[in-house]
């Protein structure tokens, strides 16, 4: 949301109530900031995008004296309650032994889960440990959640409310949610009309230059919910559109998009929520083009945002990263001269580079980065942050400057950014003729 203390895009409230949930997290290792929570992002798009609402979303560490609390006030808030982690069997695990005492309930003993793991131990050739058992007491009343290709769960229903307890690891979660949560609580929802989104990326302005070209156009915002999330080094809009009619929701984000798109120009990357690399991708598909890739300063982070593309290896001929004067020479014909005289950091080997890559795996497009991340290397002449790009085609080589701020971090992040993006506009340039 905005941080400079304006008001959000005013959306009108969905004419639809959805079904009130909330999830809660636990684990040490989240209140630490050990681990990176991904489970409640997961879980909460999904559950969105599924015309369910999250009203609130609270993390404890393992065996929490709040945990009752939390419970309690979710029970009488909610429909339903998601609660990942702690149903292991190591002595930090108290989520369901905790759940139990909350409840009011007797831990028991499931015999066909207590076969399973057994089954399971066996078949791997591990030894069966006693404290294994433990994952097979559930609160009297539960069903297991069984899909027999990842951990279990369990779910349990109580004074009208819905309780899933799923295991804490990411894949585990989502497998689970997926196969025997979600089709739960859809069903319990009921057809309350339609749900008709849309994800776009933009790249090249502030939030708050975001926020008022959407404002400029209330009239076709009328009746979206819009979301602003930052997601370095981009802004990224979710649009939201309820009713009973779909057509009409699909020609209502239909026209916003179009009329943001031509608000902001080419800074709009995507409207179906797709990575630039991906954009990237198509352009070069759709246009019958390829591309190599030569890295100093981001250490392969372009090569790699391209390859996670899958089929990328119908444009992507390969990439180098060269980030010694010795492999500029060695690999992409560099020229000794241009080092020695102009340094790594410098338009003339950023050009060299990009055609040194595009000459050695035979591509159409050659681009290059070099540049000073930091924190030490920076002089008063070439300080850290700066970066020089090259593009070349089998007509020319252009390059260009730019002065990064932030970590090393940031500035191989706004660098394979930047690089990309610029190769984005090339091919949209070419596109248009």
């Amino acid at each position: 949301m905005p941080s400079s203390g304006e008001p959000p895009f005013p959306c009108p409230p969905p004419t639809v109530m959805r079904m009130l949930g909330e999830i809660i997290l636990t684990g040490n290792e989240l209140i630490t900031g050990r681990v990176a929570d991904v489970n409640a992002c997961y879980a909460g798009r999904r559950l969105h995008e599924s015309g369910l609402a999250v009203q609130c979303i609270t993390v404890l560490g393992d065996g929490a004296p709040l945990f009752g609390e939390v419970l309690h006030r979710a029970l009488s808030r909610s429909r339903f309650v998601i609660i990942t982690g702690g149903l292991g069997p190591t002595d930090d695990d108290m989520t369901v032994a905790q759940a139990a005492e909350v409840l009011h309930l007797k831990l028991v003993q499931d015999e066909a889960m207590l076969a399973r793991m057994r089954r399971r131990c066996e078949e791997r050739g591990l030894p069966w440990l006693p404290h294994y058992g433990k994952m097979a007491l559930i609160p009297a009343g539960a069903t297991i959640l069984d899909t027999g290709r990842s951990a279990c769960g369990f779910s349990l229903k109580y004074q009208d409310v819905w309780l899933f307890f799923l295991p804490g690891v990411p894949h585990e979660m989502r497998h689970l949610l997926e196969a025997a949560v979600l089709p739960v609580l859809t069903a319990m929802a009921g057809h309350t009309g339609y749900l008709e989104q849309r994800s776009l990326r933009l790249f090249g302005k502030m939030e708050l230059e975001v926020q008022q070209a959407v404002h400029r156009l209330q009239k076709d915002a009328e009746g979206l919910d819009i979301g602003f999330y930052p997601n370095f080094p981009e802004i990224h809009l979710s649009l939201t559109a309820r009713g009973p009619e779909k057509a009409k929701l699909t020609e209502k984000l239909d026209r916003f998009v179009a009329a943001l798109s031509r608000e902001v120009g080419d800074v709009l990357l995507s409207m179906d929520g797709a990575p630039l690399e991906e954009v990237v991708g198509r352009l070069l598909r759709q246009q019958g083009r390829t591309l190599a890739v030569a890295e100093s300063c981001s250490g392969g982070l372009i090569c790699h945002r391209l390859t996670n593309v899958s089929g990328s290896s119908e444009y992507f001929q390969g990439g180098a990263v060269t980030y010694s004067n010795q492999a500029k020479m060695d690999l992409l014909r560099v020229p000794g001269g241009t080092l020695e005289k102009q340094g790594a950091v410098s338009s003339d080997t950023a050009a060299a580079m990009a055609r040194g890559v595009r000459k050695l795996f035979h591509a159409d497009f050659g681009l290059a980065v070099t540049g000073i991340a930091g924190p030490t290397g920076g002089t008063p002449a070439k300080p850290v942050g700066l970066v020089f790009m090259g593009l070349a085609d089998e007509h020319a080589v252009e390059t260009r400057q730019h002065h990064f701020p932030g970590d090393r971090d940031m500035v191989k992040t706004l660098t394979a950014e930047h690089a990309l993006d610029w190769l984005r506009r090339r091919l949209l340039a070419q596109e248009a003729g």
